[in-house]
Parts: structure tokens; sequence; C-alpha cells
């Protein structure tokens, strides 16, 4: 008997029900998955998730890259990025470029819009600028939406949109 068939029969000693027919279903559940080509059969190439790489909520937008120099650069426009954004105005700095995949702003609000998401803490903790923006969650645990809208409201409060880069990947 093998390692697994008696790790299972010792864990299940004190149970009611046919050990040994529990054992045989667990190792043939095993070999199923024993396959020879090992954990090959497991690797996609680029073409079974390129629909992943779209943005689902922007038309595709095609572009020449751009080089150019900020004073600094901000990759991502979640809720960091957009963090990073006001706390550099408020100490001065205006040569700001933020750099974000998505066609908008909002990290994971942006991307994830179910039926149902909400925030899992509570909303007071959890969205930034609160006080600043005079805003109050309408829920102590806001749905996805209201603080996206939220974001996208700081996002267009402070300019970012005529500073920044979106549906864009910044390289090296």
């Amino acid at each position: 008997m093998d390692e697994i068939s008696l790790e299972v029969r010792n864990l299940c000693s004190h149970l009611d029900f046919d050990q040994e027919e529990l054992a045989r279903r667990y190792a043939h559940e095993r070999d199923v998955r024993r396959r020879p080509e090992r954990n090959a059969q497991f690797i996609r190439t680029d073409k079974d998730f390129a629909h992943l790489s779209r943005d689902p909520y922007a038309p595709q937008l095609s572009r020449a890259p751009i080089a150019d120099h900020r004073q600094v650069i901000i990759i991502g426009g979640g809720v960091g990025g957009i963090l990073a954004a006001y706390h550099l105005r408020e100490a001065g700095v205006t040569d700001v470029r933020v750099i974000e995949d998505a066609g908008d702003f909002g990290g994971t609000w942006y991307w994830n819009r179910y039926p149902g998401v909400r925030c899992d803490v509570e909303s007071y903790v959890y969205i930034p600028l609160l006080e600043r923006y005079k805003f109050t969650p309408s829920e102590k645990y806001s749905a996805g939406a209201e603080i996206l809208e939220h974001l996208l409201s700081i996002a267009r409060e402070l300019d970012l949109y005529s500073k920044s880069l979106l549906q864009t990947r910044s390289r090296g």
C-alpha cells in the first residue's frame, strides 16, 4: 500500500466506512492527474490567454512608443498610484507621468466590475482622501462602482488625465 493510502487509512481509522474503497478512490484520482508530461500539461501558449490582455472596457488603442522625460513616473493608476500623484502634488512636484495598462484609473476597481463586487474592509478605512474630497461612502462596505467613481473623480480633480498614458505599458 502506498503512502497516501496509509495516510488516509490512519486519518480515518475511527470512522465507519469502507477505508479500502476510499484509499482506492484517492489513488485512482492521483493516478489520473499523474500524466507523463507532468507540469507541461499546464503550460499554455500566449494565444490561449491573449484575450485576457485586452481591456474589455476601452477600445483598443495603438500608438507609437513614447520616449520623454519626467521628474517622476508612477507605474499604475490604482489607489496607490493616485495617492502617490496626490501627495507629490501636495509636495509641489508637478512634472509627473502616470503609466497605466488599463483604459482608465481605478486599479482593482477598474478591472473587477462583476455583480456584487464590494470592498471587504470598512469603506472609511479603505477609500482614500474622504475628508479632502468631502466624500461619504453610502455603505459600510462600499460597492466597487462607488469606489471606482470616487477614484476617477480624484483623477479628474488632479488633472491626471493630461499627465498620463493610459493603455500603456512601461519597458525598462
